[in-house]
C-alpha cells in the first residue's frame, strides 16, 4: 500500500477537523524530506505511517484536554508530540529529544506545521521540569525507567499517558516494585495487545 492510499484509508477511519489534517500533512510531508537522509522512521514502516504510527498517537487524544500544557518525553520522529500539537493547538507540547538530528527535524515541522511546541536538546533526565498537565511518550523506555524520567513532573501532579506494547502487564509488574500508583489500561485501538496506559498518584521511587 502506498503512502496516498495509507493515507486515504486513515481519512475514512477517523473524523479530524479539516484544519487538523492539514497540520498533520505538513508534519508528515516534513517527516517525509527528513527520514531518508536522517533515518528517523525506517522504509518499511513508512508505506503505513498514517495507520500505524499517527492513528495510534491520535487515541491519546480521548484523554488530552485541548488546552493541555504536555511534557513528551523522547520524541524522536514526532511520535506523539507532533501529532499532539497538530490536533491541540489551544495546548503546548514541549518536546525532549537527546539526539541532534532528530531535534532539528522537530523544529522543521513544528515550523512547517505552525504548531504550538518547543523542543528541548539534551536528556531527559537533565531537562528542566516544565509546568504540565500531561507527560506522554511512545516506544522510549520500558515503563520501570520511563516513570523515572517522568517524575519529576508527575510529583508535580501531572498524568502520565503512555502508549505501551504487549509486555505492558509485565511492565507494570516491575514498576510496582518501585512505585505506587493509580492506573487505567485502555485497550489500544491499533489492534494487538498494546495499550494506553494512565497514571496518576505516582509516589516512591526514591
Amino acid at each position: 500500500m502506498g503512502e496516498g492510499n495509507d493515507r486515504a484509508v486513515f481519512l475514512a477511519a477517523h473524523d479530524v477537523s479539516r484544519e487538523t489534517q492539514d497540520r498533520l500533512d505538513r508534519v508528515i510531508n516534513t517527516l517525509d524530506e527528513w527520514r531518508v537522509r536522517s533515518n528517523l522512521i525506517g522504509p518499511r514502516e513508512w508505506p503505513n505511517i498514517w495507520q500505524r504510527h499517527v492513528a495510534d498517537c491520535l487515541q491519546l487524544m480521548d484523554h488530552i484536554p485541548e488546552d493541555a500544557r504536555v511534557v513528551d518525553l523522547g520524541s524522536g520522529a514526532g511520535f506523539p508530540g507532533l501529532i499532539i500539537a497538530a490536533a491541540r493547538p489551544a495546548g503546548h507540547v514541549t518536546m525532549i529529544e537527546s539526539v541532534g538530528k532528530k531535534t532539528n527535524f522537530l523544529r522543521a515541522a513544528i515550523s512547517a506545521g505552525d504548531l504550538s511546541a518547543s523542543v528541548v536538546q539534551g536528556r531527559v533526565e537533565s531537562a528542566e521540569t516544565v509546568p504540565a498537565d500531561l507527560v506522554t511518550a511512545r516506544a522510549f523506555a520500558p515503563l520501570p525507567k520511563l516513570l523515572d524520567y517522568a517524575a519529576p513532573w508527575m510529583k508535580k501532579g501531572a498524568t502520565g499517558l503512555f502508549l505501551k506494547g504487549e509486555r505492558w502487564e509485565e511492565e507494570l509488574t516491575q514498576a510496582r516494585q518501585r512505585w505506587s500508583f493509580a492506573y487505567e489500561a485502555i485497550p489500544s485501538r491499533s489492534g494487538g495487545s498494546g495499550v494506553v496506559l494512565i497514571i496518576r498518584e505516582l509516589q516512591g521511587g526514591d
